[in-house]
């Protein structure tokens, strides 16, 4: 599997255009699930982005048995500032875990946002999972909902905002019609295998995913992630790391 990530990765390149004084590189990181490609950091140092994004499922155990991601983040840091939002794979760091990714210098965004300068502000909706995995009690029940309720004050924050979600799927149901101008998220896999340039299957969308990879209504950006986790190998289906020039005026 490993390998197949290592041949197949791609850079994706979009363009977009917003009301700021000046123009902005963003890398958007999804779904490395603790593998690390080779050809990561060195793509990240020579595009010079202006911010890295990780959109979810950093790692699939914990930090500590994931000594190749510790080495990735303090490098990338290095880079430019980098953020971190919760994916459902990602319940699997501990307290202590995210205490050491904080010491890094990594920013963390657990249903919460930071403004990154003047006219940015940049928030982080944890995976539904996440929350559930967190409060989880095998005799209650429980539906899988993030939490949104912090929105209302980020979406009123002057600035240009940019919110890391990893579900796609969030997106019609609680983020579309909200005064956010940028969404990044993951999850999907671009569809595991893809036909017609369509995926076939999304985590969460299920069959013909409406989200599976691209640009959405000039708002929400979805990777198609750096590795895979399903038995369902990818299929015409490169793993990429996406780079966003953001416009200004």
């Amino acid at each position: 599997m490993g390998r197949e990530v290592e041949l197949k990765m791609k850079t994706v390149n979009y363009v977009l255009n917003a009301p700021l004084s000046k123009n902005y590189k963003i890398a958007l990181l999804a779904d490395t699930h603790s593998k690390v490609n080779p050809r990561i950091l060195p793509m990240l140092q020579s595009n010079n982005p202006d911010m890295i994004c990780i959109a979810g499922d950093l790692c699939n155990t914990s930090l500590s048995e994931s000594p190749n991601v510790r080495d990735f983040l303090k490098e990338i840091v290095g880079i430019a500032p980098t953020f971190f939002s919760f994916g459902n794979h990602d319940y699997l760091l501990n307290r202590w875990d995210i205490e050491e990714i904080k010491k890094i210098g990594v920013t963390v965004l657990n249903d919460s946002f930071i403004r990154f300068n003047e006219e940015i502000v940049i928030g982080g909706m944890t995976s539904y999972f996440y929350h559930k995995c967190e409060k989880y009690d095998p005799k209650i029940p429980m539906a899988l909902f993030p939490e949104v309720a912090w929105l209302d004050e980020f979406e009123n924050q002057e600035g240009y905002k940019i919110l890391l979600d990893h579900h796609p799927d969030n997106y019609d149901p609680y983020t579309k019609k909200r005064n956010i101008d940028l969404i990044l998220s993951g999850h999907a896999h671009g569809g595991q295998i893809r036909l017609f340039g369509k995926g076939l299957y999304g985590k969460s969308q299920g069959f013909l995913p409406k989200y599976d990879g691209g640009v959405f209504d000039q708002k929400l950006v979805v990777s198609r992630g750096l590795s895979n986790t399903l038995p369902i190998p990818r299929l015409w289906n490169s793993t990429e790391i996406v780079f966003i020039e953001i416009k200004g005026e």
